[in-house]
């Protein structure tokens, strides 16, 4: 048995492929690192932070406890209607002379983002806690459907959601608004 493992092994070398872990006295499920090349992603371009003064949103905070306060209901329930004009202003102001590019409109979502859920908190809407998504595509001649899915109170959670479009691109923008007792 292992005269043939051997003899399989050398005529793989004479065949001229490269001999594997087992000819190279390791076994076949040893983990080693696979040399592969690094190609390029707008995914993850889009996800790392953007500017140097983003970082300071990742770094250690001090962590504060309060106690239970057992409010079951938010003394300042979210209106749609209230924040749906905020996101449409921030989408018109961010994308209105912007033509399609994969790079920019990834930087872009998340700064609308970001300066969604400024604004959000600025209305003092108590108790929230806020998921801010925005998603930017280019125009070419496709139809496109968003959907989310997600556990909450219906009575409580709200959301909030605006839509934009120029000649070259479309957005759209949803703030959801979660109650935390």
């Amino acid at each position: 048995m292992q005269k043939t493992a051997h003899m399989t092994s050398n005529a793989k070398k004479q065949d001229g492929a490269a001999p594997g872990p087992a000819a190279a006295g390791g076994s076949l499920f040893d983990l080693r690192p696979h040399p592969r090349e690094l190609g390029k992603s707008y995914i993850s371009l889009a996800c790392a932070p953007s500017m140097d003064e983003d970082l300071e949103h990742f770094t250690h905070q001090a962590q504060v406890e309060y106690e239970n306060t057992y409010r079951m209901e938010p003394p300042k329930r979210f209106v749609a209607e209230r924040v749906q004009p905020v996101i449409i202003q921030l989408l018109e102001s961010h994308l209105a002379n912007v033509t399609y590019d994969p790079l920019e409109c990834g930087m872009l979502s998340k700064t609308i983002a970001q300066e969604m859920k400024v604004k959000v908190k600025e209305m003092e809407f108590d108790r929230f806690k806020f998921v801010c998504i925005v998603n930017i595509g280019e125009k070419q001649e496709q139809d496109v459907r968003v959907g989310s899915r997600c556990l909450w109170d219906s009575n409580r959670d709200s959301f909030a959601s605006a839509f934009y479009e120029n000649q070259y691109l479309f957005a759209s923008a949803t703030v959801y608004a979660i109650y935390f007792e």
